[in-house]
């Protein structure tokens, strides 16, 4: 079987429910829908999924949506859109990891992200979750070649120093060498 190319985006947002993951592959693959990336996360009890599919001519779009909707329930909102190739961010530079950590001040997500975007940076994954005292935040950003990565960690650490925020920018290489659980046996 060959790896079909990206036709549509799904998204499913509902009640957190087990089995919702299963449910929907068994029906894609039903379909004969190809799954090519996926990202799912559940935010204050409700699942949220991301799909790119590759969906075969035969398969009528309003047909997906509708059994899609009939697997996951009345209470989903589903939405099956078409892929626009070729509108994806071009770049000619490398990606970075931000994580933050600290306490919870409002707007800090909005004067980070502000930052990255002056410097031409592309957030391309990004999570954020605070509550009464702490905000943790990671997020994968593209940065240009010539961005000033001393000048960007220090405008971060000082946009937000009144929140005790701790803000580290890394290598996206750097950061997966550094932070990769792995079961190495020793020889001896």
């Amino acid at each position: 079987m060959t790896i079909p190319n990206p036709t549509h985006l799904l998204t499913v947002l509902t009640p957190d429910q087990t089995g919702i993951i299963a449910g929907l592959t068994a029906l894609l693959d039903e379909l004969d829908v190809g799954l090519l990336a996926i990202s799912e996360t559940v935010l204050h009890d409700y699942f949220t999924v991301l799909m790119s599919v590759g969906v075969p001519t035969a398969v009528e779009i309003d047909v997906l949506r509708d059994k899609v909707q009939a697997q996951i329930g009345a209470d989903a909102s589903v939405t099956v859109v078409a892929h626009q190739p070729g509108s994806s961010v071009e770049m000619d530079g490398e990606r970075y990891v931000l994580t933050a950590t600290g306490q919870a001040r409002p707007g800090l997500v909005h004067v980070i992200s502000s930052i990255v975007a002056a410097r031409g940076g592309n957030f391309v994954d990004l999570f954020s979750n605070a509550d009464a005292e702490q905000i943790s935040m990671v997020a994968e950003i593209d940065l240009p070649a010539d961005v000033a990565l001393d000048q960007l960690q220090i405008d971060l650490e000082h946009a937000t120093s009144h929140a005790a925020l701790h803000v580290r920018l890394q290598h996206h290489r750097l950061f997966v060498a550094t932070n990769e659980i792995a079961f190495r046996r020793v020889p001896t």
